[in-house]
């Protein structure tokens, strides 16, 4: 008998002794166990949607529970955010989705945050009452002997959980795309777009809309509905809802002077008319890089809707359309929106950048032609650049340039057009010239030459020759196929082309 107890203690010793140690760390000092509670429980809830928040770096994550699924998002650090006014900040910048979300007894984690916990950290001398203290977010990693430390985080300033409210309280933090808005009811997107303006107190005019809102709890009205300022992305998300509630008019975006802001793969300038295009093929042999392939669809009015490399059948971008206008477009490395004035021209584009973390906003002025005669640039939210646009009489784009402090032209490309309004060149800062030449058609460039300028004379840089071998023509003589072969500084290259039609 006395030997099975010694053989239990024995156990139960070596037990104690393999069992994980866990060590609590906050800038680099550890902390007091007896500090230290894991058991949040209920005050997580996961019904809204929570930020945590920090003012000094931008380390936090959404978690969402819409419509009976449970979503969580990760936001990387070079987001900038302000907190301090009601408008909040812009959450736009580049958004991790995070995968295999499991959130048990308090306890967060996924694939791409294997070990995330919410914990209670008291301080020392502070009685909190009834109150717990501010959440805080913990990281753990094992090392060796079993020796677990978890760090919490180390910033000054706590991280804790506010609410948003509504039914979908993301249109206040997440730029809005397609795949947001494409399977809402009218219902759904209408309530998407008033909820907005409610979260600042609103005062609806319909009787159905001020008897829902009044319902909430969260709904505050103020006096003056002139005295509610919306964020930009705010601003934003109600034009991407109002045009998937169909309340703007298509303009023709395949007019020729929209094609140098649009990331729109059209010919009109250059091979084909647009206007009709259904697809292209383009197939090449390169004696020095090899072949390539790309595939390219479009819509009925002659705008791409996404391309493809055919070689390794990836697609390079796709782009999404509501109501004939492009809402995103999707490529590797970018996701650029698109925002509408009420008479359906584009005032805003919105690119960003996910492998540099930026963002670059361009804001579009007109003319009474519905030209674009000015684009404001904008990076991570501060000016970079405006370009100018001008236009001839018969609507061609002449020149684009941007403007140094003293209001000269710099960097200027001219384009120049021949008695059919078709492209034939174009002049680079004053300094590089390159000219084209057709066929009979003026379907097919068949030579392009670039010149530099040296003290007047133009000396030859490149030179582009192309023998067509082969055209196929459809009904009104369209071009349906084409081939060629290609000389170009002295190197050899054999193409195809393939073009369907509506």
């Amino acid at each position: 008998m006395k030997n099975i107890i010694f053989v239990l203690i024995c156990l139960m010793q070596i037990h104690l002794f393999a069992q994980e140690k866990k060590v609590y760390v906050r800038g680099g000092q550890k902390i007091d166990v007896s500090l230290i509670d894991e058991n949040v429980g209920d005050s997580i809830r996961i019904n809204k949607i929570f930020q945590f928040k920090n003012d000094t770096k931008s380390t936090f994550i959404k978690i969402l529970n819409l419509e009976g699924k449970t979503y969580a998002q990760g936001i990387s650090e070079y987001v900038i955010l302000d907190f301090n006014s009601k408008k909040g900040g812009d959450l736009h910048r580049k958004v991790e989705n995070l995968t295999n979300i499991k959130i048990e007894n308090g306890k967060f984690s996924s694939d791409q945050l294997k070990k995330l916990s919410f914990v209670y950290l008291k301080e020392k001398e502070v009685n909190y009452g009834k109150s717990k203290p501010p959440i805080k977010i913990m990281m753990c990693s094992t090392g060796k002997n079993n020796v677990t430390t978890c760090r919490i985080n180390d910033d000054d300033v706590d991280i804790t959980p506010e609410e948003f409210a509504g039914k979908y309280p993301q249109t206040a933090f997440i730029r809005l795309g397609y795949d947001d808005l494409k399977d809402k009811k009218p219902k759904e997107l209408s309530l998407m777009r008033k909820e907005i303006l409610a979260r600042y107190g609103y005062r609806f005019s319909e009787e159905s809309d001020a008897k829902y809102f009044f319902s909430q709890n969260w709904y505050e009205p103020i006096v003056d509905n002139k005295l509610i300022e919306l964020n930009d992305l705010e601003k934003d998300n109600m034009s991407m809802i109002s045009l998937f509630e169909g309340n703007f008019q298509y303009k023709n975006l395949n007019k020729s002077s929209y094609g140098h802001i649009f990331p729109i793969e059209t010919s009109s300038q250059t091979l084909y008319d647009a206007s009709s295009l259904k697809s292209v093929k383009y197939m090449k042999q390169d004696s020095v890089v090899g072949s390539k392939c790309t595939f390219t669809e479009y819509n009925k009015k002659g705008i791409a809707i996404a391309k493809q490399n055919c070689m390794i059948n990836e697609y390079q971008y796709v782009n999404y359309f509501k109501n004939e206008m492009v809402v995103q477009n999707i490529d590797q490395l970018n996701d650029t929106f698109f925002y509408y004035q009420e008479n359906g021209l584009p005032y805003k584009t919105v690119k960003l950048d996910y492998k540099v973390g930026t963002t670059e906003e361009c804001l579009y002025t007109y003319d009474s032609e519905d030209n674009v005669i000015k684009k404001e640039v904008y990076q991570n939210n501060d000016y970079n650049s405006t370009v100018y646009y001008d236009y001839d009489s018969e609507g061609n784009l002449v020149k684009e340039y941007f403007k140094d402090e003293k209001g000269n032209e710099q960097m200027p490309i001219e384009y120049f057009y021949d008695s059919d309004n078709v492209n034939i060149g174009f002049l680079r800062n004053n300094d590089i010239e390159c000219e084209y030449s057709f066929n009979d058609q003026k379907d097919i460039i068949t030579e392009t030459q670039c010149f530099k300028k040296v003290n007047g004379e133009k000396l030859l840089r490149s030179k582009t020759i192309r023998n067509v071998l082969e055209t196929l023509r459809g009904k009104q003589r369209k071009v349906i196929s084409f081939k060629l072969s290609e000389v170009e500084n002295n190197r050899y290259g054999y193409s195809v082309t393939e073009i369907k039609y509506y």
